[in-house]
């Protein structure tokens, strides 16, 4: 199994669902992420929660691509007895959109510690609200991912709450420019995919220059190393999706979505063939090494002193 290529909506918030569809399968993607504001929401075009269920499965049926991810915006950082109740219920009704949609996945959030908070209150306290969203995403056949942003950018921090948690339906949206932009170590994955290993169901790519000249740019051409995070992504065997984050319904300044992501892909694409291309350089080297040096039978022994 190979990785394969999505892109979030974030990128083209004036796109409706089906040209969505449609330029993600002219452009050679084969999933997209949809992200929701919520009910009643007219932020994005594109936005899932405008349509019927059905409706939003049925065009991604007909262009033959895949929406992945559901991504909304519910955290599970709150303090309080409501706030639990209220968040459950959010999130629930997500997990059901997403199912009725056909997304394997639902994006949430822990988000933030307030100042002064205890940060293992916090933990513990996202921890335990995990188990009744788990156990109904299990029933409608979707997985919770949780991705590394706010106060819980690091890698650390999310192998010890999962831990906590041990639910084969809770996992990872791994963000790997969020998770560099707290601890510059983590360009290319750091120990991210090392340790998080198969916790992360689906990958996240955007890059930014750090420091003089920082901001958002093309794949490739920032601090975020996506060239080696592919390549360590392979290394763990992950096969999942690689979602493409082109942050313009938040900056709309940014390149537009129909110039950026057919060039975003098109990197990732050479870069991907180029570690085939190593990789099987590797491997029929080890083969004739491995022919050389293997021991000779006794007529080819025989044959040799003639």
């Amino acid at each position: 199994m190979a990785i394969k290529f999505a892109f979030s909506t974030v990128a083209c918030p004036d796109w409706p669902l089906d040209k969505v569809a449609e330029q993600a399968k002219e452009m050679g993607y084969q999933g997209v992420e949809l992200r929701t504001l919520g009910p009643g929401s007219t932020g994005l075009a594109n936005d899932p929660a405008l349509s019927e269920p059905d409706k939003v499965r049925a065009v991604f049926q007909a262009a033959g691509v895949e929406p992945i991810c559901l991504s909304t915006s519910a955290t599970l950082d709150q303090a309080g007895d409501g706030a639990t109740k209220q968040t459950y219920f959010e999130i629930c009704n997500y997990l059901e959109q997403a199912a009725a949609i056909g997304c394997r996945y639902l994006r949430i959030f822990g988000l933030r510690i307030p100042p002064n908070a205890n940060r293992n209150i916090v933990v513990n306290r996202i921890a335990k609200r995990i188990p009744p969203l788990a156990e109904k995403a299990t029933e409608l056949g979707v997985e919770l991912l949780f991705e590394n942003a706010g106060s819980f950018c690091a890698a650390k921090q999310w192998w010890w709450l999962l831990n906590l948690v041990e639910n084969p339906t809770v996992g990872l949206c791994w963000n790997v420019a969020n998770a560099m932009s707290v601890d510059p170590n983590e360009a290319g994955g750091g120990m991210a995919v090392t340790l998080l290993n198969s916790r992360i169901k689906l990958a996240k790519v955007k890059d930014t220059k750090v420091g003089a000249g920082a901001g958002f740019t093309q794949l490739g051409d920032g601090d975020a190393d996506i060239e080696r995070f592919l390549k360590k992504l392979r290394g763990i065997g992950y096969d999942g999706y690689v979602t493409v984050e082109w942050d313009r319904a938040w900056l709309p300044s940014l390149e537009p979505a129909e110039e950026y992501l057919p060039e975003a892909l098109k990197r990732m694409q050479d870069w991907i063939a180029a570690m085939e291309e190593w990789t099987e350089k590797g491997r029929a080297a080890a083969a004739k090494a491995a022919k050389k040096n293997a021991p000779k039978s006794r007529a080819e022994l025989a044959a040799a002193k003639k």
